[in-house]
């Protein structure tokens, strides 16, 4: 018989007597069926895939439920080459006893052949469309940076002639502040997290209006007027942080994100200083400001060409050296003509990833790009989109203008109309109209993949960079979330009773 996952990635759920009654009063049902399917026509639902489990067993995996079960070698085999078959009948599966048939079709994984497996994925989509929330703002406090990063995504954009740099008043800091509470009021989630990216350009430019902003929103809170789940983080290089303003931050809880690539050979190929200055050493006094007043910080390390060759001793250096403990994400190349790439790039840089992570999880460090996907796995709960322009954010430009995606900010493409217009309300005005349905679960390209439920569908942006057209496959993450689902079904088989 087939063995389901077990989940023990996280703790086990234990299941309550009433749905042990459900699944034996599902399970009676369905056996009736069987008794009466002997002329039905069946079929492998168009969801079905197989992973091999080296010669020990076939995993039987649902891409949009995340379901899996595992099959001994022979029975996994036949069932696979069912996938060529247009339609069976009983027969046909007389290989499977009544308990694994029961589970596969419980599963939709064996479907009637009149079922419309197309209506499942219009039914999740619209599901989870239904259930977005607007509880995430990018708050831009100048376009301006004290650094020049090769990869940086910020300059990939054509900027306009008449382009200038600008600074955020701080006036308009605190009323993006009222702008974000009243927007996300109404179209956020009730209890959870709401989170505000001080973000730029970099941020430490105009720390007069990152005060106001930050000042502003502690009162909203106190006030009840936002949300008190409501997070602070600072997305900074480092290069401008002082005790004096580490202070401020720590009197007022707000988290840091700090950018460092590595060791200071491999960190200061790419990290470069308008002032000619080196870099690596103030990121690190900046992290030791940091730590010295236990702000939550978490890194940002990006994957280049550099590091993915190097990734041994960046692991190294991150875990001895820097003893990181709140956290960190691996961020995957954008698409920049300075940057190239070698054809192997993206696969290595996955392999980066699930490396680092069986690591981390053992030292109880969270990286945020592969916990996405393990948790989407363990839960059962597909993920609409990797990125928040499809309605979860709004993004305010310096000069106060809205917009759904930071990376258009200079040339202020997606950008709309402002805060201060009367009665402006984005999500009735269309803001993100083009963008709710960029997700794998609406690009018929991505139905036959896999990983249509675990992807997210990467960044729009870095693939209407490269190639003109958001709706394009952002071909970056296909092998980071193939090469994912692949380790998590291996993984699950590892800790099951097979």
């Amino acid at each position: 018989m087939p063995v389901g996952r077990d989940v023990v990635i996280q703790p086990v759920v234990a299941v309550s007597k009433n749905s042990i009654n459900l699944r034996e009063k599902k399970i009676l049902s369905l056996l009736k069926l069987l008794a009466t399917m002997e002329n039905k026509k069946f079929k492998l639902s168009k969801w079905c895939h197989f992973f091999i489990i080296k010669n020990d067993a076939v995993a039987v995996f649902h891409s949009l439920s995340m379901f899996v079960a595992f099959f001994d070698v022979n029975k996994g085999n036949k069932l696979k080459a069912l996938k060529t078959v247009k339609h069976f009948k009983k027969t046909h599966i007389s290989f499977l006893d009544e308990e694994d048939l029961s589970l596969l079709l419980d599963e939709n994984l064996i479907v009637s052949s009149s079922f419309d497996e197309l209506q499942q994925i219009y039914d999740l989509r619209e599901n989870l469309l239904k259930n977005l929330r607007l509880d995430l703002m990018h708050l831009l406090l100048t376009d301006s940076c004290n650094m020049k990063c090769l990869y940086c995504f910020e300059d990939s954009p054509s900027k306009p002639k008449n382009f200038s740099e600008t600074m955020m008043s701080e006036k308009t800091a605190s009323q993006s502040i009222d702008f974000f509470s009243s927007l996300t009021k109404r179209y956020g989630s009730i209890d959870g997290d709401k989170v505000i990216h001080l973000y730029g350009g970099e941020p430490l430019l105009n720390f007069s209006a990152l005060k106001s902003a930050v000042l502003r929103t502690e009162e909203l809170k106190g006030s009840g007027v936002l949300s008190k789940k409501t997070n602070l983080v600072l997305i900074t290089n480092g290069l401008l942080l002082t005790e004096e303003k580490a202070d401020f931050l720590a009197e007022n809880k707000v988290s840091i994100g700090l950018s460092i690539d590595g060791p200071k050979h491999l960190n200061d190929i790419y990290r470069i200083s308008k002032d000619g200055n080196e870099v690596f050493s103030r990121i690190i006094k900046a992290y030791k400001i940091i730590n010295e007043r236990n702000i939550n910080v978490g890194l940002s390390v990006t994957l280049t060409p550099d590091v993915v060759n190097n990734f041994s001793e960046v692991l190294d250096f991150l875990i001895n050296d820097l003893k990181i403990k709140d956290g960190l994400t691996f961020n995957i190349l954008h698409y920049n003509p300075k940057v190239p790439t070698s054809d192997d790039y993206f696969e290595k840089s996955a392999d980066c990833i699930i490396r680092a992570f069986k690591v981390f999880r053992e030292l109880n460090i969270y990286e945020e790009r592969m916990m996405r996907k393990v948790k989407s796995f363990v839960n059962q709960e597909p993920m609409f989109a990797d990125c928040g322009v499809v309605g979860n954010q709004i993004v305010i430009a310096p000069n106060g203008q809205v917009g759904v995606c930071q990376d258009f900010v200079k040339p202020k493409t997606y950008f709309g109309k402002f805060i201060n217009d009367f009665g402006y309300n984005p999500v009735k005005d269309g803001l993100f109209d083009e963008w709710r349905k960029r997700s794998p679960l609406f690009m018929e390209e991505c139905f036959d993949c896999e990983a249509v439920a675990i992807c997210g569908g990467g960044c729009p942006a870095s693939v209407e960079l490269k190639t003109g057209d958001r709706w394009n496959i952002d071909k970056r993450i296909c092998p980071h979330s193939k090469k994912t689902l692949n380790w998590l079904v291996l993984e699950s088989f590892q800790n099951v009773d097979f």
